[in-house]
């Protein structure tokens, strides 16, 4: 991997880590935002899922913040709701579990319909650059289905990259790359820090969004499917993060289910306020000195 080139007086060069989360990983937008508007500008992120969604955004989007916060979620499947009042209610939930188990059983997921449409928004998102043209080095992590071992990429078409490492099994289709079957990097390795450390950084910093507990239990089968992941993922994952200098671990005030993208500014809220949290750790770990206008953290 080449090595990021490192500006003067900028202390200290740090590649990102941001795993994934599904909606709650739109909080990597929020840290990202919060540390480059203190001056910290990573010399390369490696992502995974939807920590990929946002760096090869913020890489080769130039509106790639307010495109984040006004991203179309609106093709992700939503879950029926037995619990609705109402026969009408019930009946749509019904209709909504029966085509999902149909969508699982004979197709590749619930949101199989969907795939298009989320391959146009992660090209809008990325204006249908390649990778390797972005602002900043971005790497990104998929699963291949066949071997189990992870799958890294840094250049081609930035909407099929982080398709593949963003595509959950049960809900999107794979991506077929040559040899490769891939899907969500979360699988392989839900934090690669020898990825970052492989670009030549000083500092590796990684955004960990997950929710070890939950006062929300799932509420139908996609939700536990969804939330057995996660569980699974913690250990794996609590050894993964320890190999980063820093870990920056936002706090959502309310439970945040993977597909709870009507949160999303909640999310991203929460990524900036972790960074205000961190901010005196941050700088000291860089080596730079706090800006005169800067607010006390």
């Amino acid at each position: 991997m080449p090595m990021a080139a490192r500006k003067p007086g900028a202390g200290r060069s740090f590649a990102l880590v941001f795993s994934g989360g599904g909606a709650r990983g739109l909080s990597h937008a929020g840290v990202l935002r919060a540390l480059v508007g203190r001056g910290h500008v990573p010399s390369a992120i490696v992502g995974i899922s939807m920590g990929a969604v946002v760096a090869a955004t913020y890489a080769l989007n130039e509106n790639w913040f307010d495109d984040l916060i006004d991203m179309d979620t609106s093709g992700f499947p939503a879950p029926p709701n037995f619990r609705a009042q109402g026969l009408r209610a019930k009946a749509r939930a019904l209709r909504i579990a029966i085509g999902a188990a149909h969508d699982m059983y004979f197709g590749w997921g619930t949101g199989a319909r969907s795939e298009k449409w989320g391959r146009d928004v992660l090209f809008y998102l990325t204006r249908g650059r390649n990778l390797e043209d972005g602002r900043l080095p971005v790497y990104v992590c998929a699963t291949d289905m066949l071997t189990g071992e992870r799958v890294i990429r840094s250049s081609g078409l930035a909407a099929d990259r982080v398709y593949a490492s963003a595509a959950i099994a049960g809900i999107l289709p794979p991506l077929v790359d040559g040899p490769h079957v891939l899907m969500d990097g979360a699988y392989a390795d839900i934090a690669p820090v020898d990825v970052a450390r492989a670009t030549g950084a000083e500092v590796v910093i990684a955004v960990d969004p997950s929710q070890q507990g939950t006062a929300v239990g799932p509420q139908n089968g996609l939700q536990a499917m969804l939330r057995s992941v996660e569980i699974c993922q913690t250990e794996h994952a609590r050894l993964r993060f320890r190999q980063a200098d820093l870990v920056i671990r936002p706090q959502f005030a309310h439970s945040v289910g993977t597909l709870d993208f009507q949160m999303k500014r909640h999310c991203i809220a929460a990524g900036a306020r972790a960074v205000r949290k961190s901010g005196a750790q941050i700088r000291t770990l860089l080596g730079q000195e706090a800006a005169p206008d800067e607010a006390p953290d």
